[in-house]
């Protein structure tokens, strides 16, 4: 029934007046290449911008590779801090490679003339100049590291070495040294 309802809405071309009408022809796809030079020169201009910006992400990253060693190297010594509760010589061991780790990565970063022979307070005060924040206590909690005797080293209590862990893991993470 339904058939019939269809047919009735086209009327039928009994005169064949539709027959010569041809379908309008459609426009060609707009291509997607720039038209002019100007655009060209744009898109040098971005790729230009672009291999710039990445050649310095690079070289950021490359001067900044002796923090990630560093850092690394930190997480080392903590781990082994915690791994060895008892035992006082790897214990002592530990914490003395934390002075000598922060005299090698600021050896990476400052002319080692300025750097090679700091000891004690002289070493402390670059360490503060360059935006260390050592306390009073961790200062003295590094000089004993450095200088003391192991058995007195591994006297440290857990609490006051997470504390310059913390210290220097901020110190290596932040400090700028001028040249």
């Amino acid at each position: 029934m339904s058939a019939p309802a269809v047919s009735a809405l086209v009327p039928p071309d009994t005169s064949g007046q539709l027959q010569p009408l041809q379908e309008l022809p459609l426009p060609q796809t707009v291509s997607y290449a720039p038209q002019t030079i100007g655009w060209v020169f744009v898109g040098l201009l971005l790729l230009m911008l672009l291999a710039v910006a990445s050649w310095l992400v690079w070289r950021r990253r490359q001067k900044q590779r002796y923090r990630r060693a560093a850092l690394v190297e930190l997480a080392s010594i903590e781990a082994s801090l915690a791994a060895t509760q008892t035992d006082y010589a790897q214990r002592a061991s530990a914490l003395a490679a934390i002075p000598r780790l922060l005299k090698r990565t600021s050896l990476a970063v400052a002319p080692r003339e300025q750097v090679a022979a700091l000891t004690g307070d002289a070493w402390l005060a670059f360490l503060q100049r360059t935006r260390g924040r050592f306390d009073a206590k961790s200062e003295a909690l590094l000089a004993l590291a450095s200088y003391a005797p192991p058995d007195q080293v591994a006297a440290i209590s857990g609490d006051e070495a997470a504390t310059l862990i913390g210290h220097t893991r901020d110190w290596i993470e932040h400090h700028h040294v001028e040249v």
